[in-house]
């Protein structure tokens, strides 16, 4: 089953249409796959937007608390995911429900509250571009032993691969693969993965993690345990999205620019 957990959808979650994104995953990842829509700030709620949007594909929950919705025409499930930025950098949580939050402020969590947060809501806890900006890369290094807290650890994202001098760290990706092989594979439960953080519909499933042990009738379970398990390097896709990247990165430039009068 091919799982890319790691996607914005479009600027502030613009997308072509539910179906329209749909076939566009599809095209990526085939059926039986899984792909997770990221929420990012305390008001950011594109998983709920996308999810609500009309279609002609049929819209199933597969629990009360709407963490998963499944698309049977094409055996895709889609997972509600939060991207929270604490003080020490960003920890991705696979399985939020709806309507859900970790960062429920703007006031910046320290990361041991948000992993906390994260058992509440048994989400799943994945430590995501450790060496990009924002990454947790350099916090973790002399505090390793939180490292047990984790499930998973993004050896490869997509739009990471994109270095800006003074803006985006060059081998970020490199790092993050050479960390987790030195420090972390054989003396940690958590595993490898591959993710695309894509800011555009396009890119879902530029890089993803195939894990073979994910069953329908406890999904959120069994991709927990294959996350955690997933020690090889040949589960990954790893294909760079750097177009995208920076086109994300010019967008927020340009927020900054204006919104500042500079």
């Amino acid at each position: 089953m091919k799982v890319d957990l790691h996607n914005h959808l479009g600027r502030n979650g613009q997308n072509p249409g539910f179906d329209e994104t749909i076939n566009l995953v599809y095209s990526r990842l085939g059926n039986n796959s899984i792909f997770g829509v990221t929420n990012c700030t305390s008001g950011d709620h594109r998983f709920e937007n996308f999810t609500n949007q009309k279609g002609k594909y049929t819209h199933d929950w597969l629990d009360e608390e709407k963490r998963i919705l499944f698309v049977p025409e094409k055996q895709i499930y889609i997972i509600g995911t939060e991207e929270v930025q604490t003080k020490q950098g960003h920890l991705l949580i696979a399985g939020m429900p709806s309507d859900k939050k970790i960062q429920k402020t703007d006031k910046t969590l320290s990361l041991e509250d948000a992993l906390t947060c994260a058992d509440d809501f048994n989400g799943i806890k994945i430590a995501v571009h450790p060496f990009s900006k924002d990454g947790l890369g350099d916090y973790l290094t002399p505090n390793q032993d939180l490292c047990e807290n984790l499930d998973g650890w993004e050896v490869y994202n997509a739009s990471a691969e994109l270095a800006i001098p003074g803006i985006l760290p060059k081998d970020a990706n490199k790092r993050s693969m050479e960390f987790y092989n030195l420090y972390l594979e054989n003396k940690y439960p958590l595993g490898m993965c591959a993710f695309t953080d894509g800011h555009s519909v396009e890119v879902i499933g530029r890089s993803y993690t195939d894990y073979s042990g994910i069953s329908q009738e406890d999904l959120l379970s069994s991709l927990k345990q294959e996350i955690k398990g997933n020690k090889y390097f040949r589960n990954l896709h790893m294909e760079p999205a750097k177009g995208d990247a920076l086109k994300h990165a010019c967008n927020i430039a340009k927020d900054r620019f204006f919104k500042t009068g500079a």
